[in-house]
């Protein structure tokens, strides 16, 4: 049984049986090639680039405006493309350069630190970080042509013909879409991947907020413990006061009075127990979200710097236009619609297979002259879009997710803005009862105290009314903290609606 073996130029050759052909056969297979190349050229290459990061790719391709014949009777008016995009804000994938452990500072740590740590170690932004990268690499793959096929026929039986039989077939075939298909298919890729990168931005938001509203948490128990550990002094002295009136047999004094602030002291106890525990858990929970262990040590900061917010929630709403991401996904998903509809309507035109053949033709052909020259061929061939039914409801399925797009982005537009406007109206509530406390109720609060206690100890005060007295103090400077730190999260809720800082500088 004879031998079979490949030699250089790609030819099938039973060993032993015939001499070896010169090295031209192979030029007629440059030459299919070179013709293959040259289709190539003339339907074009993609023009979208893989996305590098989203800095680099808000200006690279704009989401465009879908034709009216192209949209179902919409009322919405067109999506508006803002002058600055809201991904500007945070990089992409970008990791902050070396961040301090929270652990390694002594004392307090500034709500900044930890929003910086969390941005590199967060897993819901490294998550979303990787998603939109796997996104972006989807453009290359859009935009490429599929891989060429090669088959290599062996025939069994030798094809006889004038110039000598055929032994072995080689056939090279490359489909080529139709133009703009590639370019179309790269856009709908790349305005999805813009779309996941926007959505990065709005996860990075969302961890900030949860960041900061943890630790304005942790700030306010950390402040009620102090108030409450601050006047339990006070409580003692009426504790003792009493305990003096009782045993002197003052007029008015009874056990039971003792007895009472006795029970205020303990319950006093008890506060305190409960809120170390709250403050235990908001530690937890502020550690979650900078992905440390449980039991992380965090103090917040004694003091907050009030900051001033603008002056009117229409302000914040005409800035989120430009700054919220949400958006700037959702417009990013009309466009990659529009593209779509675009690419369904080339879906009309065939698609393009051209393909080069080879023969490999062996000597002993029946024609006296055969010279056994093998033989080349070219072929180009056309799939036939045919069934229009399917192709039309490809358009029309395109058509209704545009639409669905265009109302999804007004329903994101209109959800924010009232979220805008309620979270303004809760942070001036906040502003004016901090306010109130600040100037009049504290103060006025803390001397009542001090003259009660006096009158009470010189017989002129009421012990039940001293209590009262007492118990409204403690209550109004736990309200003044839980106040500021209501404040200071609904700013951080509102700079996460709006998409970016929403603060103008320190309150004078």
């Amino acid at each position: 049984m004879p031998m079979i073996w490949i030699r250089r130029n790609i030819r099938v050759v039973v060993a032993g049986t015939r001499e070896a052909r010169e090295d031209w056969v192979i030029r007629p297979l440059g030459i299919g090639l070179v013709l293959i190349a040259i289709c190539l050229s003339l339907f074009g290459c993609s023009t979208v680039k893989p996305l590098a990061n989203a800095r680099e790719n808000t200006a690279t391709v704009s989401a465009p405006t879908c034709a009216s014949s192209d949209q179902l009777p919409s009322p919405l008016p067109p999506v508006e493309q803002p002058q600055s995009s809201g991904i500007e804000q945070v990089a992409y994938i970008a990791q902050p350069e070396e961040i301090p452990h929270p652990e390694d500072s002594s004392g307090p740590v500034r709500v900044e630190a930890l929003v910086q740590y969390a941005m590199a170690n967060n897993p819901r932004i490294r998550v979303a970080r990787h998603q939109a990268g796997a996104l972006a690499a989807q453009v290359p793959q859009a935009v490429s042509l599929p891989d060429p096929t090669l088959v290599t026929t062996v025939f069994t039986e030798e094809i006889q013909t004038a110039a000598g039989p055929q032994e072995i077939a080689l056939s090279l075939s490359q489909k080529l879409p139709w133009f703009g298909k590639r370019s179309l298919r790269g856009q709908v890729a790349h305005q999805q991947a813009r779309a996941a990168c926007a959505q990065v931005v709005t996860e990075e938001l969302k961890v900030i907020e949860q960041v900061k509203r943890a630790y304005f948490d942790l700030y306010f128990i950390q402040n009620a413990i102090d108030e409450t550990r601050r006047l339990q002094p006070r409580l003692e002295d009426i504790v003792e006061i009493a305990r003096a009136k009782y045993e002197t047999h003052t007029p008015g004094a009874s056990m039971e009075n003792v007895l009472q602030a006795r029970i205020e002291l303990a319950k006093l106890k008890t506060m305190l127990i409960r809120l170390e525990q709250l403050k235990v858990e908001t530690q937890a929970r502020l550690s979650g979200v900078l992905h440390l262990p449980p039991d992380t040590p965090f103090v917040a900061v004694a003091k907050i710097e009030h900051a001033r917010v603008m002056e009117t929630a229409k302000i914040l709403v005409d800035l989120a236009e430009s700054c919220q991401p949400q958006l700037e996904a959702a417009r990013h998903q009309v466009a990659r619609d529009c593209y779509s509809i675009a690419l369904a309507r080339k879906d009309y035109w065939p698609d393009v297979t051209v393909g080069f053949n080879w023969y490999e033709i062996g000597p002993q052909g029946l024609s006296p002259v055969a010279d056994g020259r093998d033989a080349t061929s070219l072929g180009i061939g056309l799939n036939m879009p045919i069934y229009r039914r399917r192709l039309d409801a490809a358009v029309r399925q395109a058509r209704h997710n545009t639409s669905a797009s265009r109302y999804q982005y007004a329903a994101t537009r209109d959800s924010i803005n009232t979220e805008i406007q309620s979270l303004y109206a809760q942070f001036q509530q906040q502003q004016q009862i901090l306010a109130i406390l600040d100037d009049e109720i504290l103060p006025q609060s803390k001397q009542t105290l001090e003259l009660a206690l006096e009158s009470y100890r010189t017989g002129r005060q009421d012990f039940q009314q001293l209590i009262d007295i007492y118990r409204r103090l403690l209550e109004f400077r736990i309200e003044y903290h839980r106040r500021a730190a209501t404040r200071e999260q609904a700013i951080a809720s509102l700079e996460r609606a709006v998409g970016c800082a929403v603060t103008a500088g320190p309150e004078m």
